[in-house]
């Protein structure tokens, strides 16, 4: 692909690099809030981010117009996520709904879902999670167990949702359930919208070692969800929500690449300066030209997927290879950041110069080749149906 900006592009980039340095929070500093706030504020804090840049023009830059979106294209898309990740800029509180739910309603929703759903995503008016993985369903979500049945001229639901980000803060699920009991698991699974205000709904957080509270269980005892909240045709949820899958690989957090990179310049600064003749030592070269490296060929892959997309082209399966990529490449990255900084990384002072807290990044990206889908199960994928190999199992 022949990567080049139009004027107008170039245009968009810079009077956005300039807008975010003018606007990030004032509590933000080197990707993390610099004052602890409550899970609670951390939720306002991020809502009133999205809001800014909804204000700003910066929301759904590719989403029709008539949708609350700008009309404009993937690249644009592009161009936000790298400048964002440049600055190392708050991710938001809805990036479900932001790059999922808004990809699969443009994807497979129906012209009232879309006017009605859609603008309210732009504006951060509705936070989304997605309810997915069960306590014996996860990287084999054709196990789920969560029931959906007719009644009353409603679909009512019961069942549980396991490790379901940022549903502590959410409006809206975006829910996948069974329907009815077929021959093949992959069959009568369905994808709903269901309000987290709902009759029946049950959120207990899930808090971590380090104190966080990124992940919930959800209890759904008999949810009524009308049918106009049924996102594609009822039994098809599988291949729904496949897309919805292969966007989240593909084409959510465009910034990664620049974010990763952001890190490991910030943690080479910090090291250097602990460290003044660290550019003398040979593996601590190496190990800084292999992160770099691996971060330009995921660049190189961001490109090439952003091309295939603004060209109409299906990208499918494909995602797996950029997913088996990002988490890699990050979690090689984070663990040769944490050998510059050495004790610097793991027990950081309030006035060291690794205080930054690079620590919780380093943990985060362990569990990067499991969320969104295995290196296992994305190995099967690229094995199966990108290069025809029989099937393992």
């Amino acid at each position: 692909m022949n990567f080049l900006l139009t004027e107008g592009q170039r245009e968009f980039r810079a009077e956005l690099r300039s807008w975010l340095q003018k606007n990030l929070p004032e509590n933000w500093r080197n990707g993390r809030f610099v004052e602890p706030l409550t899970e609670a504020g951390r939720g306002e804090a991020l809502r009133k981010w999205e809001r800014k840049l909804y204000e700003a023009g910066y929301a759904g830059l590719h989403w029709p117009k008539e949708y609350g979106g700008h009309g404009q294209t993937l690249t644009e898309h592009f161009i936000f996520g790298e400048e964002s990740g440049r600055v190392a800029a708050p991710e938001g509180i809805n990036p479900i709904g932001r790059e999922l739910v808004a990809g699969m309603l443009l994807h497979a929703g129906s012209e009232e879902q879309k006017t009605r759903l859609l603008p309210r995503i732009a504006a951060c008016d509705d936070i989304w999670c997605q309810g997915f993985s069960e306590p014996n369903a996860g990287s084999d979500l054709t196990s789920l167990k969560t029931r959906a049945v007719q009644r009353d001229g409603m679909w009512i639901v019961t069942g549980q949702k396991i490790w379901t980000s940022y549903a502590q803060h959410a409006d809206m699920c975006l829910l996948l359930v069974r329907t009815s009991t077929e021959k093949k698991n992959y069959q009568g699974l369905t994808l709903m919208a269901v309000p987290m205000t709902s009759p029946g709904i049950t959120r207990r957080g899930m808090q971590q070692l380090d104190g966080t509270w990124d992940f919930n269980e959800v209890f759904f005892d008999e949810v009524a969800v009308p049918p106009e909240n049924v996102l594609g045709p009822v039994g098809e949820g599988w291949a729904v929500s496949g897309a919805v899958l292969a966007i989240e690989r593909a084409t959510t957090r465009l910034y990664r690449q620049q974010r990763y990179l952001n890190e490991l310049q910030h943690a080479y600064r910090i090291a250097k300066r602990r460290r003044p003749n660290i550019d003398e030592s040979d593996l601590a070269r190496q190990q800084i030209a292999e992160a770099y490296s691996q971060l330009l060929v995921l660049r190189a892959l961001n490109v090439r997927f952003v091309g295939k997309i603004v060209a109409g082209e299906k990208v499918g399966s494909e995602a797996s290879i950029l997913k088996q990529c990002w988490s890699h490449f990050h979690q090689n990255s984070t663990g040769i950041i944490a050998d510059l900084l050495g004790e610097d990384h793991w027990f950081p002072e309030e006035d060291s110069l690794g205080s930054e807290r690079f620590m919780p990044v380093y943990f985060h990206s362990r569990a990067e080749t499991i969320f969104a889908g295995t290196s296992e199960i994305q190995k099967d994928i690229i094995a199966e149906r990108l290069l025809d190999l029989p099937r393992t199992r």
